[in-house]
């Protein structure tokens, strides 16, 4: 009796074994395999720890998937107490990068003891890739010392990538012109103060 059954099963499972390797052996097939997209490639910035004493770039927030805030900040607890300002330019390459326009901020550095500081900046007529920035505590203030924590925020400003950006392995998409960038201290006129120096340590990149 359980032989005739098995050999039922057989008859009925030997068409359907047949269908599926015919089935496999076709070339081609009827079933269409859809790859995943590819990724979509991120604005991204990466930073490195600030010394004492270095002004220095950093990734702030991520406004938009295409712009960055990024923060000048200085590392500290400086070694000056009598910071009255600072005075640089930021250089860029203006086919991939733009100044967003009246997104610069002052920090809560300069705004110590209640003051509040003069902030200039401003794209230099006839160098679209130079960004001019000078920000001071008024005349007569008293100057201060960079302080770890939320005084040592110089300002913030944002950057956006312009549609079709190439980054180059480079790191030097953004960074001070070392030339014209100094920390100014509260005396009338001003003087550089030579302890405090600027760094590149920003990496924007498209990943």
């Amino acid at each position: 009796m359980r032989s005739s059954v098995f050999r039922g099963h057989r008859r009925l499972l030997a068409p359907l074994v047949f269908a599926l390797l015919l089935g496999c052996g076709r070339k081609g097939g009827n079933t269409v395999v859809t790859p995943p997209p590819p990724p979509t490639p991120t604005f991204r910035c990466t930073d490195s720890p600030v010394m004492v004493d270095k002004v220095a770039l950093k990734c702030g927030v991520k406004v938009a998937d295409d712009v960055w805030q990024i923060d000048v900040v200085i590392g500290s607890p400086t070694t000056s107490t009598d910071i009255g300002g600072f005075a640089f330019d930021l250089l860029f390459d203006p086919a991939i990068l733009k100044y967003v326009p009246d997104s610069a901020r002052a920090g809560a550095m300069l705004y110590q003891d209640g003051d509040t500081p003069l902030m200039s900046v401003r794209i230099m007529s006839g160098d679209p890739g130079r960004l001019v920035v000078g920000i001071y505590r008024t005349s007569g203030a008293a100057g201060v010392q960079g302080q770890s924590g939320v005084n040592e925020q110089i300002m913030m400003f944002s950057m956006k990538a312009l549609p079709g950006a190439q980054f180059d392995p480079d790191p030097g998409h953004l960074r001070f012109d070392m030339s014209r960038s100094e920390a100014l201290d509260s005396s009338d006129p001003s003087q550089p103060i030579s302890s405090i120096t600027f760094s590149d340590q920003l990496l924007l990149s498209f990943q």
